[in-house]
């Protein structure tokens, strides 16, 4: 299982994020981090408002998942639905080798990406 721990500084806001767009399941751990289990991923996001790390900086690096394209659709439209920003935003193109991406930020900055499988 793929794990990653990230500092956030809007922790209640990110939990609820993940929670709302992409289904996660939670385990609190303390009343300041939590484990987010997603696309088959544990994240630990760990309250931190004095966090070095800036927007600009967390747009440096991003994490993911690659869905099929029926849950890409899901994803995206739900993410829309709930007035969240596509950074980026390609549809998969049925009939060819074109995938989906695309990117959003949760609401302390940490870039998604989620790829879709060739349609």
């Amino acid at each position: 299982m793929f794990h990653l721990s990230l500092p956030v500084d809007q922790y209640r806001e990110c939990v609820d994020f993940y929670i709302s767009c992409f289904d996660a399941e939670t385990v609190e751990l303390t009343p300041t981090a939590v484990n987010i289990f997603v696309f088959g991923a544990q994240i630990t996001l760990h309250d931190n408002p004095s966090s070095p790390l800036t927007s600009a900086a967390r747009r440096q690096f991003h994490f993911g998942a690659v869905v099929p394209p029926n849950q890409w659709f899901v994803l995206r439209d739900r993410l829309k639905s709930k007035g969240h920003t596509l950074l980026k935003c390609i549809d998969p193109q049925e009939g060819s080798k074109a995938r989906g991406k695309l990117v959003v930020a949760d609401p302390s900055g940490n870039l998604v990406e989620v790829n879709s499988t060739t349609p």
